[in-house]
């Protein structure tokens, strides 16, 4: 499994964990939340189990658009294999965007609550937003595509790419050598 997957699955799977308690036992949720004792109303019991539904359904959403679990035949035509073997689907990276994009805006919030006064719930949840959120991270940066070895020298050959330039290896040297002797030549 590589990251990008990993990734999907454990944002997916954090959203299904925050979901079940509210459709499960709105009522709970909501008790737990009142300052003082009382009966929940219908309208919090529905707006709870809205809220979970809500997230199941956008961890659903999420497996289906990154292409974990394949919607049809016809959404086949559409993805391409690229030259590492791996598939591009068209809706992964912007769902990957998206996400990340929700956990960093969900553990901001969960700190600004933690430091106005810790608790065990805030607390998990920053933890578990922020890991996800520089996991994002870390999948746009780097985990987007395959490493290319070179067959003959073992290295990878994305190494001169963006955002990391490799100023010493051998193709690099070389060509500055042909520059060289090409300004000299020219004299």
């Amino acid at each position: 499994m590589d990251v990008f997957r990993a990734y999907t699955l454990s944002t997916s799977a954090y959203l299904a964990v925050q979901s079940l308690p509210l459709v499960l036992t709105p009522r709970i949720i909501v008790s737990l939340l009142a300052s003082e004792p009382r009966t929940s109303t219908d309208l919090e019991s529905y707006l709870s189990r809205s809220l979970g539904f809500a997230l199941l359904t956008l961890a659903v959403i999420i497996v289906l658009l990154t292409g974990i679990l394949p919607v049809s035949s016809q959404i086949a035509a559409v993805q391409e294999e690229d030259s590492d073997g791996g598939i591009k689907d068209p809706y992964a990276y912007p769902t990957l965007i998206t996400t990340t994009v929700y956990h960093a805006t969900s553990a901001f919030y969960l700190y600004t609550q933690v430091a106005y006064g810790f608790t065990f719930g805030f607390g998990v949840g920053l933890i578990a937003s922020a890991g996800l959120f520089f996991l994002g991270v870390w999948v746009l940066l780097f985990g987007s595509e395959k490493g290319r070895i070179s067959k003959r020298t073992g290295a990878d050959k994305r190494t001169s790419n963006f955002p990391f330039e490799n100023k010493e290896s051998s193709r690099e040297k070389k060509k500055e050598s042909k520059r060289k002797s090409m300004s000299s030549k020219s004299r």
